[in-house]
């Protein structure tokens, strides 16, 4: 899933679970879950050029968008919601260095550790196709958040 669909899935765990005890560890949990559904994704070309670039800049101001309404509109448990947003997206980080040795040309890192062999397992349907799915999301995600923050 793109950053913004984790923020989202993040904010509504927190806004209706309410209990950071309860809802910060599902929206973690949360990412792999969406991870794991059909969702876009770059092309391996894609990811070494400035057009990723700036899709990710992109994907990083809606996010802090999303958190900025959470703030000005303080719906009861924002301050959850925004902090699950965070942890729903906070996984992707492990992906900044493959994103870095890209930009300079470097040649992928072979050996792997278990958590990012297991986060691109469960990614078995990444194509720019996923986009699909990936509105769907934003938009049942936005309709059920939407009451929570009238």
């Amino acid at each position: 899933m793109t950053a913004p669909n984790h923020a989202l899935t993040g904010v509504l765990i927190g806004l209706t679970v309410g209990s950071p005890w309860v809802a910060l560890p599902l929206a973690l949990v949360s990412h792999f879950i969406c991870d794991a559904l059909p969702h876009y994704a770059a092309s391996k070309e894609l990811i070494g050029t400035k057009r990723f670039k700036v899709q990710l800049i992109f994907e990083a101001l809606v996010c802090g968008l999303i958190v900025l309404t959470l703030g000005l509109l303080h719906p009861q448990n924002w301050m959850i919601a925004a902090f699950a947003a965070f942890l729903a997206t906070s996984p992707d980080f492990m992906w900044i260095q493959k994103f870095l040795r890209a930009q300079s040309g470097k040649q992928q890192l072979l050996q792997k550790s278990a958590i990012i062999r297991f986060h691109g397992w469960i990614q078995w349907f990444e194509r720019p196709i996923g986009g699909v799915v990936e509105v769907a999301w934003a938009v049942a995600m936005i309709v059920f958040i939407s009451p929570f923050v009238r």
